[in-house]
């Protein structure tokens, strides 16, 4: 039974990928949330699946290490034999329609630490877990915003995201060499456009620099970042792939 971990699956893509990767009997799924009270995504997909062993429901603030830790040690007990697959979603954007003289440096920061120091002790905390399964990969949900040859398109919008996103590819590209050799196939994947909270928020704007372009459905992204996430293999570490398995540039 494959096992797999998803930080941020309280709603949108993280949510989506959780009930995606449930439609299959074999999966054993361990979603993980800020706030698993406040979490009514979750909270019905339990009712649905009340067997932990096809989902587990655990507490992970990834601004916050303890938590991380304590996740890390709730799904070793779950997962004796290792997890198969972390998918680092988990993330925020700020500061998407400040000019440069307009944005506010304080959240600047904090988008900063939460998008690469926040995922980098998220990975190497479970990174032994992984080590230790069959599967061993590792999936970081990145964006096209991070991509320095692509910069130019929305040169004023969300570039503080970019920024972030960009020190996170990164950290990945030099680390998942490391991972390579260890066996773990690690990749960077852009999910698209997607029709959540957070997506449809920038649609005047982003359709005014792309004129056509369209946002599409979480169901559209998530079948095709699970099929691309179960195609992943060791050659393609570290690859920065959008949603549908092309390749994106750096």
């Amino acid at each position: 039974m494959p096992s797999y971990l998803i930080t941020g699956s309280s709603r949108g893509i993280g949510l989506g990928l959780v009930k995606e990767l449930l439609k299959n009997p074999e999966n054993q799924v361990l979603a993980t949330a800020r706030s698993l009270e406040t979490a009514k995504g979750l909270q019905e997909l339990r009712k649905q699946y009340p067997d932990v062993k096809r989902l587990a429901l655990i507490a992970l603030d990834i601004s916050k290490p303890d938590t991380i830790v304590n996740a890390a040690q709730e799904a070793e007990k779950l997962l004796p034999n290792g997890l198969d697959v972390l998918i680092s979603n988990a993330g925020i954007s700020r500061n998407s329609k400040e000019t440069w003289d307009q944005v506010n440096t304080d959240e600047f920061l904090e988008e900063l630490g939460l998008n690469t120091i926040s995922t980098l002790n998220v990975l190497r905390t479970f990174r032994p877990l992984v080590a230790k399964s069959n599967l061993k990969k590792v999936i970081v949900i990145s964006s096209t915003h991070a991509s320095i040859e692509l910069a130019g398109q929305l040169p004023d919008f969300a570039f503080t995201y970019g920024v972030s996103k960009a020190a996170l590819n990164m950290l990945v590209r030099r680390w998942g060499k490391v991972y390579k050799e260890e066996g773990i196939t690690t990749v960077l994947v852009h999910p698209g456009w997607v029709a959540t909270d957070m997506g449809l928020s920038e649609i005047e704007a982003i359709q005014k620099m792309i004129p056509g372009i369209s946002p599409i459905s979480i169901e559209e992204s998530t079948t095709s970042l699970v099929k691309l996430i179960s195609e992943a293999k060791l050659s393609d570490s570290v690859s920065f792939f959008s949603y549908d398995g092309t390749t994106l540039p750096w």
